[in-house]
């Protein structure tokens, strides 16, 4: 049992979220707590205004030094914050992207905008941009699936 430093109660630690730098290992606001302080002094500013300031588009995540590259679609802030956060915490679902990440360091993996365009679109424009790089440069892509077919 832990006690919350807002509310005061006594709660099971699975209502506190994990921080390595306290003592105990848990945070000192409960969930619950460290959830309405973020509305009231953040609102839904951060998790929909930032991660979709960019806007909606095709990006491409290239190793510099390997010239290894992934290509994707989505909300450009959104996706680069999910990607980045996975492979630093070595959880990225596309092997072939973690383990180009895992031959250097974070800052030479480099995070562009090939195009922006509506959502509706977004299937499309990724499929032709991977066909083409495809047909280019095969052996760089690190994209997991490659379908050279178009399909309706």
């Amino acid at each position: 049992m832990k006690k919350c430093n807002k509310c005061k109660k006594s709660l099971d630690y699975s209502k506190f979220a994990k921080n390595r730098t306290q003592k105990d290992g848990y945070e000192n606001y409960c969930k619950s707590c460290k959830n309405e302080y973020n509305k009231q002094n953040y609102g839904d500013k951060f998790t929909k205004a930032y991660l979709k300031k960019r806007g909606y588009g095709i990006y491409k995540i290239e190793n510099i030094i390997t010239g290894e590259f992934y290509i994707g679609k989505g909300w450009l802030n959104e996706r680069k914050v999910d990607h980045f956060t996975k492979l630093k915490a070595q959880k990225h679902t596309n092997r072939y992207l973690q383990e180009s990440y895992n031959k250097v360091n974070h800052e030479q993996l480099e995070f562009s905008v090939l195009e922006k365009c509506k959502p509706e679109l977004g299937s499309y424009k990724e499929r032709y941009y991977i066909i083409e790089a495809y047909l280019k440069q095969q052996k760089k892509l690190l994209n997991q699936h490659v379908t050279l077919r178009w399909e309706n």
